[in-house]
């Protein structure tokens, strides 16, 4: 099945302070990060992969080459997730009417989780499909067009987070134990 209509967006722009390390080129099974999200991204295929850089943005860019993506840096990616969402979406593709916001150090999401969340989008793509996991929103979240003029508002560190609480009669849960594993400090690099 492909998603001609949806595009993938993933923010890789961070320095990763907690961590310590940039979380987008650890390996997890013989793949940086980067490329695991990207390689699971586009087995869904979308649209387009859009991958924005900022701290760290020649090694992230050199992690792989295997997959085709639009690159897109954020000068400005100091200024947190929100920021590297919005300049992700001012480079969407104007056909794509939905976009997935897919985080790389979110290192168990699959292919079959995608295309789940993928899928139920499709049914309905005016509706923000979000994964939950442990009673929590979280990434990976569809957001539809209707959605892009907010993403693109978006600054700081808050993500895209306010913009699903701001429409809760258009959203739908998808349940994702996988979801729920991020990384983010050095305690959970031991779960890798």
């Amino acid at each position: 099945m492909s998603y001609p209509r949806l595009s993938v967006l993933i923010p890789a722009a961070g320095v990763s302070k907690r961590l310590g390390q940039p979380k987008q080129l650890l390996r997890y099974k013989k793949k940086t990060l980067i490329q695991h999200a990207v390689e699971t991204a586009h087995s869904i295929t979308p649209r387009e992969i859009i991958v924005v850089t900022g701290a760290n943005a020649e090694a992230v860019k050199g992690a792989f080459q295997t997959v085709p993506v639009c690159w897109v840096h954020n000068p400005d990616w100091s200024a947190g997730m929100g920021r590297s969402i919005a300049t992700g979406i001012a480079g969407i593709n104007p056909e794509s009417t939905g976009v997935m916001i897919l985080l790389c150090d979110q290192w168990r999401i699959l292919t079959s989780d995608l295309k789940v969340l993928a899928e139920e989008w499709q049914s309905d793509p005016k509706r923000i499909v979000c994964a939950e996991a442990n009673g929590q929103l979280m990434p990976p979240v569809i957001f539809p067009a209707s959605c892009f003029g907010n993403l693109q508002a978006l600054d700081g560190d808050s993500g895209a987070r306010s913009i699903i609480k701001s429409y809760p009669e258009l959203l739908t849960t998808i349940a994702s134990k996988n979801a729920a594993f991020d990384m983010d400090t050095p305690s959970q690099l031991n779960h890798l």
